[in-house]
């Protein structure tokens, strides 16, 4: 049980909304002002005070140099990233390198962390909470973009524990929208949340089912909304001002955020007038100090000529999620609109030219998504109680969609199960995404999902272990693991690859191939794809193939350093079931938004965890050292779908150490990845050989260290009271 309620955050780009599940639906909360939209926005004042929200805002217009606004659109990226390097001949405020390779703000002579300016948003947000609840607000759901990767995701984190929030889940945007709309109905339906909001695009592909909601497919770019359209208006603004007067309004900060924020207003005017007309007062001055002024007209007509070519950039994004759930727009049976970008005309009717249907705006596209994530909020508040799992053994790793669904308690330790026979029942499993697709010409339906027979089973899909209503309090090693993903043979290609530190891959080789000499790195490793206990499985069937293939038996195929390394890992997985005393809460079925892989030869990049892979996932590969008497390799991963590292997210280096010493080849290790609820990676390895498991340190860029975290948090304190 929670202590005190649990909030749902919407951290925005331009504006940030929080909400709690005290009534049906859940309610907004706003300020003492009334207004529900908080300004993402800091400013230090000179008197050393922070100003957050309204005031912040109101600030920019006075002091843009040090007010910051629109994190959330470079917070978790390289300060070396395009995105980064396009902010700063935009921005007022100066940002730098930190010493992690992030992005820093210097404001008044002081440099702050883009986590620590989102944790400013975030305490204000949590005050503004406990000032309308009348309670103390220290625990938050706290949504984020659905395409966020590692790096963005473990910074927005680090905001929330800078606030001194423990932020029980980060949960995508979208999937919360959906839940605000479709929570505690009994129809099914499929439906796509259509997310453009100041700063970034998602567009998500659900599928509902009562309490149950499973992300089929996600798409989205994080340096795509309403900002762009501001600026391409502040731009024609400054045309304008340059063509009348001479004089380049981009080249002074402080006059530029001044059209930036006219800008916007007209931008929201023009979603109800056909035109606005406006004046800007002594936007610069000319000879003998004259002041210069801005007379400034914008029709409805030459907006959407402005927006056109940024709507159409979130339809390419349309196309890929619907490619990857497998469906064509005119196949949904709803089209939800979230964000205040969707307020404009022209996105309207193309979305429902695109969708061949009328969007629904029936909740607020300004505060759906806080109201979302309160509902999650609420169901992880509920109450419960936890009955312990008995050990479980994986035998069989089976073709998804084939009838065989084996799962083996281990008798040994069916006497721990408790609790079992009085708990209401699990809701039947999603249909495995196999059974999804269209059925082929000549071949049998998929057929349905199986129930299992014994009240203690658990569901498996996709060859996962799974416990839906599973406890937050458990580690990470006790959650619910789901075996590596089938491979499909056809994505294989006999090739050896190995890269500049001495990383070598060995896709479809054999057991006697010899790996090639890797010069005199000081690292590598050897990784084994076609030879381990997952090759070979796959989710595509035979074309003209009335029965499915047998299921892999993991106990006879596997060779025995990979059974020995897994053994933890597949043959005994531990949980727990909570069983909920009142109403049960939704069931989300979330996917990951982007492949993660590691580098290979030549700067190519090789995939481990696939993009929209159900959540929480995990991938084992064996890995082999590539030198005599190697005692460490280093592994840079990296989040994309591109085949070269370079086009992908370098999250950052896994570092494995106090490998005992060998010859090349006989060091084996497992190495593990694996992505939890809140699509964050974790990563673990053992030596199959001893079986000691190896320490590893993730270093992420720009992520801040535990010390990092706690002088920040002082400061904060310090500075705010």
């Amino acid at each position: 049980m929670t202590n005190g309620p649990v909030i749902g955050i919407d951290l925005g780009t331009t504006n940030s909304v929080v909400a709690v599940a005290d009534q049906p639906g859940g309610r907004v909360l706003s300020g003492s002002d009334g207004v529900k939209l908080i300004p993402s926005v800091v400013s230090f004042h000179p008197s050393g005070d922070v100003l957050v929200g309204a005031t912040a805002k109101e600030r920019r217009l006075l002091d843009a140099q040090n007010t910051v606004y629109s994190v959330k659109r470079l917070i978790g990226r390289p300060y070396t990233s395009y995105e980064v390097k396009q902010a700063q001949e935009r921005f007022a405020f100066e940002l730098s390198e930190g010493p992690s390779g992030g992005v820093l703000v210097t404001a008044r002579g002081e440099t702050y962390t883009l986590s620590e300016i989102s944790a400013f948003v975030l305490r204000h947000v949590r005050k503004v909470a406990e000032e309308a609840i009348g309670k103390e607000c220290s625990q938050a759901v706290v949504t984020v973009p659905a395409n966020f990767n590692e790096l963005q995701r473990s910074a927005t984190k680090a905001a929330g524990r800078v606030a001194g929030l423990d932020v029980l889940r980060l949960l995508n945007e979208p999937t919360a929208a959906a839940l605000a709309y479709g929570y505690n109905k009994t129809s099914t339906e499929r439906v796509a949340v259509y997310d453009l909001g100041g700063g970034t695009f998602d567009i998500t592909i659900l599928q509902l089912a009562g309490d149950v909601f499973e992300v089929l497919a996600t798409a989205g770019d994080t340096f795509l909304g309403g900002d762009d359209v501001d600026t391409a208006i502040a731009d024609h603004m400054a045309a304008q001002f340059l063509e009348q007067n001479r004089y380049d309004a981009r080249q002074d900060r402080q006059a530029y955020e001044r059209l930036r924020a006219a800008a916007e207003w007209a931008k929201i005017q023009l979603s109800a007038k056909p035109d606005v007309k406006l004046c800007i007062e002594e936007l610069a001055y000319g000879d003998g100090g004259a002041a210069l002024n801005l007379d400034y007209a914008l029709t409805r007509q030459q907006l959407e000529h402005m927006c056109q070519p940024f709507v159409a950039r979130s339809f390419d994004v349309c196309e890929d999620a619907m490619k990857a759930a497998g469906l064509r727009p005119t196949q949904l049976d709803n089209v939800i609109l979230v964000g205040g970008s969707t307020r404009i005309p022209l996105l309207q009717r193309m979305v429902a030219e695109y969708f061949g249907r009328q969007p629904l705006v029936n909740i607020d596209p300004d505060l759906v998504v806080a109201q979302g994530a309160a509902l999650q909020a609420q169901s992880l508040a509920l109450p419960s109680r936890k009955a312990p799992l008995g050990k479980v053994a994986l035998k069989k790793m089976v073709q998804p969609g084939t009838g065989n669904h084996d799962i083996v308690i281990d008798e040994s330790f069916e006497d721990e199960v408790t609790n079992i026979g009085d708990r209401p029942p699990l809701p039947p499993p999603p249909v495995a995404r196999a059974a999804r697709k269209a059925t082929l010409p000549g071949q049998a339906p998929p057929p349905p999902p199986i129930q299992l027979k014994k009240s203690g089973d658990l569901p498996l899909d996709d060859a996962v272990i799974d416990t839906p209503t599973r406890s937050r309090e458990e580690p990470l090693e006790h959650e619910p693991t789901r075996v590596a993903e089938a491979v499909d043979p056809l994505d294989f290609q006999p090739t050896r690859m190995a890269d500049a530190s001495g990383l070598l891959m060995q896709i479809g080789g054999h057991e006697d191939d010899e790996p090639e000499d890797l010069a005199e790195e000081p690292s590598g490793l050897m990784i084994e794809l076609g030879d381990d206990a997952f090759s070979g499985l796959s989710d595509v069937p035979a074309l003209g193939t009335a029965s499915p293939p047998a299921p892999l038996d993991l106990a006879s195929s596997a060779p025995a350093e990979l059974r020995a390394a897994l053994d933890e890992d597949v043959d005994t997985v531990t949980g727990a079931v909570v069983v909920p005393e009142g109403p049960q809460g939704p069931l989300l079925l979330d996917v990951t938004p982007l492949s993660l892989g590691v580098e290979t030869v030549d700067g190519y990049c090789e995939h481990i965890i696939r993009r929209n892979s159900a959540i929480p996932a995990g991938q084992t590969k064996m890995f082999t050292t590539a030198r005599d008497r190697q005692d460490a390799v280093v592994v840079r991963i990296c989040q994309g779908e591109d085949r070269h590292i370079a086009g992908n997210q370098l999250l950052g280096e896994v570092i494995l150490e106090g490998l005992r010493p060998a010859a090349r080849g006989k060091v084996q290790i497992a190495v593990r990845f694996m992505i939890d609820a809140d699509g964050t990676l974790q990563v673990r390895a053992q030596d199959v050989g001893t079986g000691q498991q190896q320490q590893i340190a993730i270093k992420l860029i720009g992520e801040l260290a535990e010390d990092e975290i706690e002088q920040l948090t002082k400061r904060h304190q310090a500075k705010l009271g």
